[in-house]
């Protein structure tokens, strides 16, 4: 897995949500699909492994061929940056589903699935439109991350009391 970004690291707050989108991306690439219906995953193929580094392959738990499972800390944290799309209002939801587009990565070797061109072309627009919608998108998540509207900081304590 990847080491977490902080703005310790000398990052903006958007490109540590960027990489933050990026990590949540790879963890949900490597969890474990199962019961999914109405019939299992399945494939007619027998499995094989063509120019695999044997490396990898000697260090994948019990020889089951998988990515080990991500932690539970990488979980929480892959939740908590899915939760930061609903940040985005449903007006822009063309900024959303870049975003979501360029969430799905390879389990492996964390490479996008979706290159910029083919989001344009899922989108309907121009891929410099489509990176044009997901830089407005993880702005926009900064924005209200960063610079909250409403903090608890603004309650005055004898407000909160009332409700108490």
């Amino acid at each position: 897995m990847m080491r977490p970004a902080s703005l310790g690291d000398g990052l903006s707050w958007a490109d540590v949500i960027s990489r933050r989108l990026f990590e949540a991306g790879c963890t949900l690439a490597v969890l474990p699909m199962h019961g999914l219906r109405p019939a299992n995953v399945r494939v007619a193929w027998p499995e094989m492994v063509a120019d695999a580094d044997a490396s990898w392959i000697d260090a994948m738990p019990d020889d089951s061929g998988r990515m080990p499972r991500p932690t539970a800390k990488a979980i929480a944290r892959m939740d908590e940056a899915l939760g930061w799309l609903a940040l985005i209002g449903n007006e822009r939801a063309n900024w959303r589903r870049s975003i979501c587009l360029r969430l799905v990565v390879h389990p492996i070797s964390h490479r996008h699935r979706w290159a910029w061109r083919a989001v344009g072309r899922k989108l309907g627009v121009d891929h410099k439109t489509a990176q044009s919608w997901h830089e407005r998108g993880v702005s926009a998540i900064t924005r209200k991350i960063a610079c909250p509207d409403f903090s608890a900081s603004q309650i005055p304590q004898k407000a909160i009391e009332e409700f108490i």
